[in-house]
């Protein structure tokens, strides 16, 4: 596992009170190490392996498509079950919290970064929030692991013709405890900016332990 994805993992580790977060992180880091790159059919393996053991802390979409699978539903199917069911509420934060791998796997092109990341998202959330909010924090920590300081990041993510309405709901979200991935991104950045410790970040964060690891991992990159 290159230094990159260690780096991330560390700060997942370090954000996340509970731990389901991190050990999907793992999850995902060991599948692209063992296929030399993004593999979503043999992700969604791990994934179901995990759920059928000893899986923790996944939050409900992703127990709930899981749990569909094993009633014998299609994958594509279990989704958008879940989303119906959960009457279209899948924008949560879970794949932005297990996605941020992605960007340590320096061999994926920056270019491919937001395609991927909404294809990892879309193992579990059909709501087209959830993949792009994991598209903009991939593209965040990449462009960190590069070298920009936090301002160019934003800059760079927010000009991004794919991104750029998906900015504007993260720029108009609230400073927000919940798990909406794009009140999860702005009160991330709101602590990063306003150069918060972690221990702050988490107090605010409380139980849910939603925008902590988001700002955790991008603190981690900032102070390296």
């Amino acid at each position: 596992m290159n230094s990159e994805i260690k780096l991330i993992l560390e700060g997942v580790k370090k954000g996340d009170q509970i731990g389901g977060p991190y050990e999907l992180s793992k999850i995902l880091a060991k599948s692209l190490e063992a296929n030399d790159g993004f593999d979503k059919d043999d992700l969604t393996k791990r994934y179901l392996e995990w759920w059928k053991e000893d899986a923790f802390d996944t939050g409900p979409t992703y127990a709930s498509v899981f749990t569909n699978i094993l009633k014998g539903y299609d994958h594509e199917k279990a989704v958008l079950k879940t989303h119906q069911d959960f009457d279209q509420n899948t924008a949560g934060c879970g794949p932005a919290h297990r996605c941020m791998p992605l960007a340590g796997f320096t061999k994926i092109p920056t270019n491919e970064l937001i395609y991927l990341a909404r294809q990892e998202a879309k193992i579990t959330h059909y709501h087209e929030d959830a993949g792009n909010g994991s598209a903009i924090v991939v593209l965040l920590c990449r462009c960190l692991l590069e070298g920009k300081n936090i301002d160019n990041a934003c800059l760079e993510v927010s000009k991004n013709k794919e991104l750029i309405e998906s900015w504007k709901k993260v720029e108009n979200a609230k400073l927000s405890p919940d798990g909406y991935v794009y009140n999860v991104i702005h009160s991330a950045l709101h602590f990063i900016k306003n150069k918060s410790t972690l221990e702050e970040s988490i107090k605010f964060s409380g139980k849910a332990n939603y925008s902590s690891i988001v700002f955790s991992v991008l603190n981690e990159l900032i102070l390296t």
